[in-house]
């Protein structure tokens, strides 16, 4: 005769097949419909705390116990009422293993910020108290991100998180400002250091060091070039457009050139010289000609969604004195940051068309910055790509370089000057500096 035991067995053997035994709170698969009218059922998904679910679970323990005896039973609905409460007895054991693991988790949360608190209380402010005290923060904040969206802590623990972010950002800040301390020394050597915009990362680590990098120069010059190749290639991606294919050169947009310079207006070029010329030779009729050929709206747009928001195209380059047609009535504007991370990107292969702007960054012309500031450094330094740029209100580069084992890129620019022996001691600088001390990062070498 079959007994309360292996009736309850019967079930549980088939609630297994049937939901599987993974610790989450899912629906019971397939539930007759004496189990979805219980009304513990409803309560579950409203519970509020691991005690509400554990009160819930004590109350269908108590209604078992008060079930009389089963003994013997011919239909389905003699056993109904062991059957529903043993699938929710199964449903509450569920939802309180869930929530216990969502508990610890948001448990170690606060001991980990309680941590980082008790470090700042301390009163110690050295680099390495504020590293460990971001370290604490990032990793409470992992945490509380860890507890499931369906969690009963979901609301609180993303509560917390916003609090933790704001105490985490000028923690981040203060870390920056000590670990770039060597980059402002460098910015003012040979000048105002107030003039200087310096960023540098490496690559594979994307680890950087910044000193006013956020703060746009008095102009991009030509490095804004960078930043329209790029979206050029995103372009030319995203509409499966030839590179080989030919654009006129419209008179209007002549300006004068550098000597040297090989697109001439009133003709056709593929876009890929058209591209490559304006990084290799800084060529301006190129560039005014790509501003029209992409448009204003299409350019910005696509750094917002490349995720730069500062760096912003209108104005048409301007050589010696010739302004081209629709010039433009708005300032370009970038940053060093920004920039660095273009470069970034590119050599690091997450761009469009990176090949094409490799190719054309290492075949650039000008190396009277950054390639002859690192050409006497010794044979652990080596140049492997660059866009300068210079006008009446800045100087210049953003470049690539391989430092020891590590590639780096970096800007380097300097306001109100044309002083390029400044500009090369400052990239120079910072080149020995990460030779002599180290990478950025330098966690795979320990």
């Amino acid at each position: 005769m079959p007994s309360l035991w292996y009736a309850t067995k019967t079930v549980f053997s088939t609630l297994a097949l049937t939901v599987g035994i993974a610790w989450l709170r899912p629906p019971i698969a397939l539930a007759p419909e004496w189990v979805s009218a219980h009304p513990t059922l409803a309560q579950i998904d409203r519970a509020n705390s691991v005690d509400d679910l554990h009160q819930l679970r004590s109350q269908i323990q108590t209604e078992i116990k008060s079930l009389p005896q089963l003994t013997y039973a011919r239909d389905m609905g003699v056993i109904a009422p062991y059957l529903t409460l043993s699938q929710l007895t199964f449903r509450l054991s569920q939802s309180i293993a869930f929530e216990e693991d969502a508990k610890a988790t948001y448990g170690r949360a606060i001991e980990l910020a309680d941590q980082a608190v008790a470090l700042h209380q301390s009163g110690d402010r050295t680099l390495a108290s504020l590293q460990q005290q971001e370290f604490l923060w990032g990793a409470a904040i992992r945490k509380l991100a860890a507890v499931e969206a369906d969690s009963v802590l979901a609301a609180q623990a993303a509560s917390k998180v916003e609090q933790y972010q704001q105490i985490l950002r000028p923690i981040e800040r203060q870390v920056d400002a000590q670990q770039s301390g060597f980059l402002e020394a460098i910015a003012g050597q040979l000048g105002p250091a107030e003039d200087v915009r310096i960023v540098v990362c490496q690559l594979d680590s994307r680890e950087c060091r910044s000193f006013q990098g956020d703060v746009p120069p008095a102009s991009p010059a030509s490095l804004i070039k960078l930043p329209i190749a790029i979206a050029l290639m995103q372009r030319v991606t995203e509409a499966g457009i030839d590179l080989d294919e030919k654009i006129y050169i419209d008179p209007g947009n002549f300006t004068e050139n550098a000597d040297g310079a090989k697109i001439f207006v009133d003709r056709e070029y593929a876009l890929r010289e058209v591209m490559a010329r304006m990084i290799k030779e800084s060529n301006n009729i190129a560039t005014n000609q790509l501003i029209d050929y992409l448009g204003r709206d299409y350019i910005n747009q696509t750094f917002r969604e490349l995720g730069f928001p500062v760096t912003f195209v209108d104005y048409k380059l301007v050589g010696d004195s010739t302004f081209p047609k629709n010039a433009g009535s708005k300032s370009n504007r970038s940053t060093a940051r920004e920039l660095t991370e273009m470069m970034r990107r590119i050599y690091s292969f997450e761009i469009a068309g990176d090949a094409e702007l490799l190719d054309a960054l290492v075949g650039q012309y000008d190396w009277d910055f950054g390639y002859q500031a690192l050409q006497n450094a010794g044979p652990a330094v080596h140049w492997i790509g660059e866009k300068t740029g210079q006008n009446s209100k800045v100087i210049g580069s953003t470049l690539a370089v391989k430092i020891g084992e590590e590639r780096y890129v970096m800007t380097v620019t300097i306001d109100h000057s044309a002083n390029q022996i400044r500009l090369r001691q400052i990239i120079r600088d910072v080149a020995d500096h990460i030779l002599e001390n180290g990478p950025l990062d330098d966690s795979r070498q320990r």
